[in-house]
């Protein structure tokens, strides 16, 4: 082999040593960037993973310090009047580590008393008064998740907000009268999108029952009496509350012969009128419409002036 050949194999060597040693630290240099990678990756993984283990945390009842239930102070609670309300103030404690905010709030209902006959508001309470302020979310008993985050309560850890929610009786108390439903409230915190909190609170703790009053047929009016008024033309009938009939109720009817003249709410009535023999009734009416049976009978009788009838009398 001559000068130049060997000369010309020592070049084509070296290069390819040195188009070696290029690819070789190319490579090295993208397996260190992938290696760069991994390691970031795998630094972000642990970082998110310890913050939600120890850093911080969100958790939420609705219980006071001493533990007592604030939801199920909306009842047992008796309607003995459409559109009558109740308010009471809901205690929200954030008792993890992280600033929270009321999120939403779960219904979910059973009974007689159908859903939408109650409507349901809340809003974010200065107090426990509960006074009305802006804004307010409505809905009803129907149940499922509310949204509540319009409200803007922040928590703040281990801290506590005040969430007021009132129910009021929207229906018919004659249609709804005896029904009755149990509702369960869980409130639902957030932090950011993805640290949530349910109420910690046993459900017995979150459930409260509402129900539309009813009554039974009630007792007759007692002790009836009829007296002239002087030289007139009127009587006056009396009667004595019976026992059990209490307010609410429907007060009193009063029958001519079986036929409805009127309704008032005193013990006591002045008739007047031009009419022949007769029995005048009283039936105690409940605050739902149903009436008792009829009281004793008052009989009456014309009244005469020169042998015609010019009145009405109460019958000896």
């Amino acid at each position: 082999m001559s000068g130049r050949e060997r000369h010309d194999v020592l070049g084509q060597r070296q290069g390819m040593k040195r188009s070696t040693r290029l690819s070789m630290i190319a490579g090295v240099a993208v397996f260190l960037t992938l290696v760069s990678g991994v390691s970031f990756a795998a630094w972000t993984a642990s970082s998110t993973k310890t913050a939600t283990a120890t850093a911080g945390a969100v958790s939420v009842t609705t219980g006071t310090i001493a533990g007592a239930a604030t939801i199920t102070a909306l009842g047992p609670f008796t309607y003995t009047a459409t559109n009558q309300t109740v308010t009471k103030p809901i205690t929200v404690r954030n008792t993890g580590t992280v600033d929270a905010s009321v999120a939403s709030i779960v219904i979910a209902r059973s009974g007689t008393l159908g859903g939408n006959q109650v409507a349901v508001k809340f809003w974010a309470g200065a107090s426990s008064a509960c006074a009305a302020t802006t804004p307010v979310v409505s809905t009803t008993l129907s149940g499922g998740t509310v949204a509540l985050s319009s409200l803007n309560m922040t928590v703040a850890a281990t801290g506590s907000a005040i969430l007021c929610a009132s129910t009021t009786f929207t229906g018919s108390m004659t249609t709804q009268a005896g029904n009755a439903t149990s509702a369960t409230f869980t409130v639902e915190l957030s932090a950011g999108t993805n640290w949530n909190a349910t109420d910690a609170m046993a459900s017995a703790s979150r459930t409260f029952t509402q129900a539309i009053f009813a009554s039974s047929a009630p007792n007759p009016p007692t002790n009836t009496q009829c007296v002239n008024q002087g030289s007139s033309t009127a009587i006056t009938i009396s009667w004595s509350t019976p026992s059990g009939f209490s307010t609410p109720n429907g007060g009193y009817n009063i029958y001519y012969n079986g036929g409805l003249l009127g309704n008032i709410s005193s013990t006591s009535v002045t008739i007047s009128g031009n009419s022949g023999w007769g029995n005048l009734t009283v039936r105690a009416v409940a605050s739902d419409g149903t009436e008792s049976v009829d009281s004793a009978n008052i009989p009456i009788e014309p009244r005469g002036y020169n042998r015609g009838y010019y009145g009405i009398s109460c019958a000896n």
